[in-house]
């Protein structure tokens, strides 16, 4: 696309940082920062790999290109970036006002411009900042910062190698800053409150390239690869606005505004009728059809790993197994070990499914957001759909319908 070209010809400046500096912590942690202040604007690779602290193995690997440019009209994260794959496709855009993502195969386009309840209710914008704008704010807050934190170093041939424990109540994120995050429901312990950074910084350089981000729901991995960089703003900054009107074919979706027809979709179609039959594999290879259910109500539940709300529901969905047919379908293609180790982690005792693309299709369309509750009855007819969870939910929905 002829915008990310143009990006990419102003980005081929080199900075002529700093380096072979005898190394004092604190002092090269300075130099560093100094550096990442110069960028202005930067291209790059990132590979990035998630998990949760409990999997073995790293649920989510990719890598893909990003123009990232300083913003400083944008006073909650102050930078802008464009997210794209190798083929030029935009995957996401955000310029400090909108934050747009792109789904190509369903010609749909998702927009948080921030004035949603929940969005206006935090002091940050609930976006990842890009990788310099993120490793400066790490930065700044371990020179800066008064929390209890603990930091080492180890040197390697190549780098210089800080490790950062914050010994706070609260889990500490980067949003242009530093921020507590909000009391989370799921952190039960102090042991579960716990936040860990480490970042690599390159001594050819004094540039960090890598950041290790471990808390007690999440740990991500990520690493900037083939960077190009200037000192020097450029005149068209990143707008999230253009892109949109590149895919004119597209329907765009803002968050938090009602989906009137997505809930339509899920009452309407379902409701009254007998469920979309199917087989799917358990999390062990086990294959489970819904006809094999028969013969007492039955809860549907489509849930995705990494989802909040939906682990807030397992307690009572496990409870109501022990009364009723309950099966969960994980919806966001995670692979067979992810869910074992994600139900091991959870104590999920009822069967935990892996979802088809078709089967999803046939109860929400192309609409991925979880958790959903399908309530059918012994002979599979659909009653009731929720979305979203609340404490006591399901038990509430099932009171209302009669079942015992």
């Amino acid at each position: 696309m002829k915008p990310i070209k143009l990006f990419f010809a102003i980005v081929v400046t080199l900075l002529p940082f700093a380096c072979g500096v005898k190394h004092e912590p604190k002092e090269y942690l300075r130099k560093a920062l100094g550096n990442v202040e110069r960028i202005k604007v930067a291209g790059y690779e990132l590979e990035e790999k998630v998990k949760a602290p409990y999997e073995k193995n790293w649920n989510s690997v990719r890598r893909n290109k990003y123009i990232e440019q300083d913003n400083p009209q944008d006073t909650t994260i102050g930078a802008s970036a464009l997210h794209y794959d190798g083929d030029g496709h935009i995957l996401s855009v955000y310029d400090g006002t909108n934050y747009a993502y792109f789904h190509h195969d369903e010609k749909r386009i998702v927009v948080k411009d921030f004035l949603d309840a929940q969005s206006r209710s935090l002091p940050f914008h609930t976006y990842r900042p890009p990788f310099f704008n993120y490793v400066k704010s790490l930065i700044r807050y371990i020179l800066t910062t008064n929390d209890s934190i603990s930091l080492d170093v180890e040197e390697s041939k190549e780098d210089y190698i800080y490790k950062l424990s914050i010994h706070e109540e609260r889990q500490v994120e980067f949003f242009g800053r530093a921020y507590k995050m909000p009391e989370n429901p799921d952190i039960t312990s102090e042991e579960d409150a716990y936040t860990y950074y480490t970042l690599w910084i390159r001594k050819s350089d004094t540039l960090p390239y890598r950041y290790l981000r471990e808390m007690s729901h999440n740990v991500s991995d990520v690493t900037c690869h083939q960077a190009e960089w200037s000192e020097d703003a450029i005149d068209s900054p990143i707008a999230a606005m253009d892109y949109i009107l590149l895919h004119k074919n597209y329907k765009v979706h803002y968050v938090g505004k009602r989906n009137t027809y997505k809930e339509a979709e899920l009452n309407e179609r379902l409701i009254g009728k007998a469920a979309p039959e199917w087989t799917l594999k358990d999390m062990n290879g086990k294959a489970i059809s819904l006809s094999s259910l028969r013969g007492k109500p039955t809860i549907i539940n489509l849930t995705g790993l990494g989802c909040r709300p939906c682990v807030q529901a397992y307690p009572e969905l496990v409870e109501l197994s022990k009364h009723f047919n309950v099966v969960s379908i994980e919806s966001w293609g995670k692979s067979a070990q992810s869910l074992r180790d994600y139900a091991a982690h959870h104590k999920i005792t009822y069967p935990m499914l892996l979802g088809e693309d078709n089967v999803l299709n046939d109860y929400v369309g192309t609409y991925r957001g979880v958790p959903v509750f399908f309530y059918l009855d012994e002979n599979h007819i659909v009653h009731k759909v929720d979305r979203g969870y609340g404490k006591g939910m399901i038990s509430q929905s099932i009171e209302k319908l009669g079942w015992k």
